[in-house]
């Protein structure tokens, strides 16, 4: 729980209800919510599986994800976390626990990213460095990445499809940050709901290069933010056992794992929504580009856009329309907002809003 503190997400309804908030395309979560499975695993659990400990190995769950990617991941190459955040840190706090009492080797954060890898490497006491991407490639990760002493990192932090941006980076290349870095911490929680979810051979990579460590969720794949559930996936057994020292025991609830079982088998309810969020994706570039909205070419259910004119607050004070601002991101400033992708009547109240915004502003 925060204190004192302002959350730097999206998805925060609780706070701006205040405002007015009725419409949120500020968290990127899929848009058609959870399966219907995944609700009734959840609603289907007794008084007895309530009252009793959660499975603290997640058995069953490890053996599902196995089985989400094709049956090619060992269960014990698997480690499950409260939500990705969860893992984000006890990653942290394993880099800093090698280290054995000396001072850390820094990360690098390639960047703009999610604010948790900096947030729980200053927690672990990990320094951190940067990668920035820059305006003038259009925020894409390139070789030139391949220029720093890799190797002088105690890991990498990679996020494809990235956020913000929602661009992937070319697999060529993280075949090759796996094979240079001490570690590679690969985030793809966003690559379920994109147009390339064949983009990477995870097992394949996870087997041939023990640097890596992918992380992934169903959070947003199927709508599970509020369940918190995500997972590590690394041929390094010494690191995952490192991680998990570094997390309480039940991190995982019954809800979670059960809701986790359940959405493994939903392939193609995934890729029913995934098919209309990226036919939504590519209706709303363009109408949006047609009056002057410069858009990133992400791949992912949410989109990264440039505007001179005060889109967030007249966005959320006029239109009640919470999206995300990112001048929280480093590299980006107020000009810059995420939204996500929802069904066409949605996405239509967005366009509409932020055109006619535009207008009032050249006027």
């Amino acid at each position: 729980m925060l204190i004192d503190k302002i959350s730097p997400h999206g998805g925060d309804i609780y706070k701006n209800c205040a405002v007015g908030a009725g419409l949120d395309f500020s968290a990127n979560v899929n848009a058609f919510g959870a399966p219907p499975a995944v609700i009734d695993a959840v609603r289907g659990l007794g008084a007895e599986e309530i009252s009793r400990y959660p499975d603290p190995y997640c058995t069953r769950l490890r053996r599902a994800l196995s089985e989400w990617y094709g049956g090619n991941v060992d269960p014990d190459n698997i480690l499950c976390g409260n939500g990705a955040s969860d893992l984000i840190y006890a990653f942290a706090f394993a880099l800093a626990k090698e280290a054995a009492g000396a001072r850390p080797a820094p990360a690098l954060i390639v960047s703009p990213a999610f604010c948790e890898y900096e947030s729980a490497l200053c927690a672990a006491g990990v320094p951190v460095e940067y990668c920035d991407m820059r305006e003038r490639d259009g925020f894409s990760l390139t070789r030139d990445i391949l220029k720093f002493d890799l190797e002088r990192y105690s890991a990498v932090f990679v996020c494809s499809p990235n956020n913000p941006t929602g661009l992937t980076v070319d697999a060529d290349l993280t075949v090759e940050l796996a094979a240079r870095c001490r570690r590679l911490f690969f985030d793809v929680c966003f690559l379920s709901l994109s147009d390339c979810t064949d983009e990477y051979d995870i097992p394949s990579l996870i087997r041939r290069h023990r640097s890596l460590a992918v992380l992934d969720t169903f959070t947003k794949s199927h709508g599970m933010a509020g369940l918190r559930l995500g997972w590590c996936i690394s041929s390094d057994a010494e690191l995952l056992s490192a991680m998990s020292e570094m997390s309480p025991c039940w991190n995982v609830s019954a809800a979670a794992q059960a809701a986790g079982i359940a959405a493994a088998g939903e392939r193609e309810w995934l890729a029913r929504t995934r098919t209309v969020l990226c036919r939504e994706r590519e209706y709303m570039r363009r109408r949006l580009e047609s009056f002057g909205v410069y858009v990133y070419p992400g791949r992912a259910n949410y989109l990264l856009m440039r505007s001179d004119a005060p889109l967030y607050g007249a966005l959320l004070e006029k239109y009640h329309i919470l999206v995300r601002s990112c001048i929280s991101y480093r590299g980006l400033d107020g000009h810059y907002i995420r939204a996500a992708v929802k069904e066409r009547e949605q996405n239509e109240r967005l366009i509409a809003a932020i055109e006619e915004i535009i207008k009032e502003a050249a006027v």
